[in-house]
């Protein structure tokens, strides 16, 4: 084994630099997923290019033995790679890893053997042939750009040294290859040539087009904003200001996918823009009552009642009374809460950047304790539906601000699920009352909190009351009997509100943004077409839940599209939603979602439990191959018939011109085309020494043809007869240097197998 080493090491020095090149593509590849040079990755990268060159030495020697050796090896590599990517989830930790730069998964050493046993090989045999036995510097190009081509699609930084070193050794492979003159080198002509680039051009190709991708291309977001013109947000008059009716299905139809917002946060919520009381059943929209919608607070003072409004503390003001008052807990069934001592609420913080867009609203969640903006010189005012604006101008386009919120998606089912729910209106109204004494009466700091939650109760008791007085006694029958069927044996609201959201998904309800109805009605929309946009679902969710007796709002806001960059997310005019807000008791307003996904949404192929997401284009894959094999075809049809339609032109031609001409055009052509390849420097002969050489390379007989062409060149003395007698004269030398060609070709193969034979034995 050392001997065979040593012997690589002092063979020919041609394949040092393209074993270099092998190697530093390989390694380029590996720090991608932040692979150390000096690791024993890098060793391991080393020893395979070595034996992948040695591989490709002896096929050059055994082209028989050699082409077994390397298709058998490339089976049982990619059956190595294919259980190695494939692991114990089906290729999902991979294919994470793999298109994430390792950011989304843990490197194991499966994945970065699994790079071991394809890319290294890959580059060591293109490397090689490309290099060493036929030169292609277009193709060793494509293949050294792969390391940085991954890097971009991952969005993982690579080292500028391996830039630089890949760069400095295609130069030097081309300057080499250049200056040889071996006859080993195999000389290739034009339809091996373009046969070849096709191949390689249709493998790259399937190549891309069979690896799994996520859907979501990180960085898309900056990408329309650089070259989609989506800072011109000359279109969103409409969503500068709050409208006096609620958006109908064209509202959420025409969208421009114009950038309105960056958000900068972990997961996050709905964000609401305007909130709506009353359904106007002749005109079939929502409009807002100026009590709830008008200006009340200051954010200072929203936030000092917002911020108690914490369940954390509410369990905690639970378990106060208990101590004080023992039984409180089992009397209002709220045992298992306050034994639940791992119960937690994160209070969270999401960045808002418009993208030159102001309005008189600010964004936030249904949680929202605080809106905090980068400049002060505006007072934020926030409704009693819990709206965060401006009295009347529109906020600074560029003015940026962080909205702090409460989680509710997190501890929102420990709550429900250990009883903190499970109250009518009058009991809830009657707990917090109770607890709200026993505190004041132990002068418990955690009386605040209690009386925050009681506040809020009677608030929505309020609304509740004000809503049904002008508005539930419009609601159909049909939609009360629906209602009541969906809910059929359910005690508590947020049951009841479960159930209404669940019904639309169970139900085979169709979101369609570009569905027009014969009947613009909620009962058509529930009974009949079942297919619609989520006004449509939020309108008919609101008005079943109001007529179930739960108080419910419809709200239009945004659903933050993700980005491919973590914890950021965008908020496009086509963002923007339609949803219902429902009060439960002891937890407030809660965000419910009716509208069922759209069917776009479900065309992943593989998901996992995380979200992450990846979808191999099988169309894009048969119309590559499908074009891609149409343009061989037609590309080696026309190699084949190039040559011979031309002949036939150029024939034609010179039938039909004056003899001088035509036998001037076949001297020509025989000089500087046809016989180019065996005679150097051609045009510098004299027609007498071009025929000589002509009739010593080929054996062909050219007769007069000389006489003839001095005639027509310097005297001009040709007539028809030379004319045919050239025609003929031309078409046998063709024929014979065609001959002549192929027999140098056959020769200069013995040669190089004779060369092979004599290192062999040395």
């Amino acid at each position: 084994m050392n001997d065979k080493l040593l012997d690589f090491i002092k063979g020919d020095k041609k394949e040092i630099l393209p074993f270099a090149l092998a190697t530093v593509l390989s390694l380029a590849v590996f720090s991608v997923y932040s692979v150390h040079i000096f690791s024993l990755w890098s060793l391991a990268v080393i020893l395979v290019t070595t034996a992948m060159f040695m591989i490709c030495r002896f096929t050059d020697r055994h082209h028989v033995a050699g082409g077994i050796t390397i298709t058998v090896l490339a089976f049982v590599l990619l059956r190595i790679f294919i259980g190695l990517v494939l692991g114990n989830d089906w290729g999902d930790g991979f294919q994470k890893w793999f298109l994430t730069g390792a950011d989304e998964a843990e490197t194991q050493f499966d994945y970065l053997l699994a790079l071991t046993v394809s890319f290294v090989p890959f580059f060591a045999l293109t490397v090689y042939y490309f290099s060493c036995v036929l030169y292609r510097m277009s193709f060793l190009t494509l293949v050294s750009l792969i390391p940085c081509a991954l890097s971009v699609k991952v969005l993982s930084e690579i080292n500028n040294v391996y830039i630089a070193v890949i760069a400095m050794l295609n130069i030097a492979v081309l300057m080499i290859s250049l200056r040889s003159k071996s006859v080993e080198r195999v000389s290739s002509g034009n339809k091996a040539a373009v046969f070849s680039a096709c191949v390689f051009g249709f493998v790259l190709l399937i190549f891309s087009a069979i690896i799994p991708k996520n859907p979501e291309a990180r960085y898309y977001d900056e990408f329309e904003r650089l070259f989609m013109n989506s800072d011109d947000n000359s279109l969103f008059s409409d969503y500068s200001v709050l409208s006096e009716f609620s958006g109908g299905p064209n509202a959420f139809r025409n969208f421009s996918n114009k950038y309105l917002y960056m958000l900068y946060g972990d997961n996050v919520p709905y964000f609401k823009r305007q909130t709506f009381d009353f359904y106007d059943f002749d005109e079939l929209h929502w409009y807002s009552d100026k009590y709830y919608s008008d200006p009340y607070y200051i954010n200072d003072e929203w936030a000092e009642k917002s911020g108690k409004l914490s369940l954390s503390q509410l369990r905690e003001s639970i378990i106060a009374a208990e101590k004080y008052s023992s039984g409180f807990t089992e009397k209002y069934g709220l045992t298992a809460l306050a034994n639940y001592s791992d119960f937690t609420e994160n209070v969270k913080i999401v960045s808002v950047v418009p993208e030159n867009f102001g309005a008189v609203y600010y964004i936030a969640p249904a949680r929202a304790i605080n809106i905090i903006p980068s400049d002060n010189s505006n007072i934020i005012y926030v409704t009693r539906g819990g709206v965060f604006r401006n009295k009347l101008q529109p906020h600074d386009p560029k003015l940026t601000y962080q909205v702090v919120y409460y989680d509710e998606f997190t501890p929102r089912y420990f709550w429900l699920d250990r009883g903190g729910a499970n109250f009518s209106n009058d009991e809830c109204r009657d707990m917090l009352t109770e607890l709200c004494t026993i505190l004041s009466e132990n002068n418990d700091p955690l009386y605040d909190n209690a009386e925050a939650f009681l506040e809020v109760h009677n608030e929505a008791m309020d609304y509740h009351t004000s809503a049904y007085e002008e508005n539930c006694e419009n609601i159909s029958p049909e939609i009360k009997a629906l209602a009541e069927q969906i809910t059929a044996g359910l005690v508590y609201d947020w049951q009841k509100a479960e159930a209404l959201q669940s019904y639309f998904t169970n139900n085979g309800y169709v979101y369609d943004l570009d569905y027009i109805a014969p009947d613009p009605s909620v009962e058509y929309f529930l009974f009949n077409s079942k297919r619609g946009s989520c006004t449509h679902y939020a309108t008919a969710y609101v008005l079943m839940a109001r007529s179930l007796g739960l108080t419910a709002r419809y709200t239009e806001g945004f659903s933050p599209d993700v980005t491919g960059r973590e914890n950021v997310f965008s908020v496009k005019d086509s963002c923007s939603h339609a949803y219902p807000e429902v009060y439960i008791q002891n937890m407030g307003w809660i965000v419910f979602e009716p509208t069922v996904a759209s069917d776009y949404n479900r065309n992943s192929d593989i998901t996992d439990d995380t979200g992450f997401n990846v979808k191999i284009d099988y169309s894009l894959v048969f119309v590559i191959c499908v074009i891609s094999g149409a343009a061989m075809v037609i590309a080696l049809i026309a190699i084949a018939a190039l040559p011979a339609i031309s002949e036939k032109r150029f024939v034609s031609r010179i039938s039909k011109a004056s003899p001088d001409e035509s036998i001037k055009q076949i001297y020509l052509r025989l000089s500087r085309k046809t016989a180019a390849k065996l005679i150097k420097h051609s045009d510098a002969l004299t027609p007498y020494e071009f025929f000589e050489q002509i009739e010593k390379l080929t054996g062909c007989d050219t007769g007069d043809f000389a006489y003839i062409t001095e005639n027509a060149l310097f005297d001009d003395r040709a007539d028809d007869t030379g004319r045919q007698k050239a025609i003929n004269i031309y078409l046998d030398i063709r024929e014979a240097v065609k001959e002549c060609i192929k027999e140098q070709k056959k020769l200069r193969r013995k040669n190089i197998q004779k060369k092979g034979r004599i290192n062999n034995e040395k």
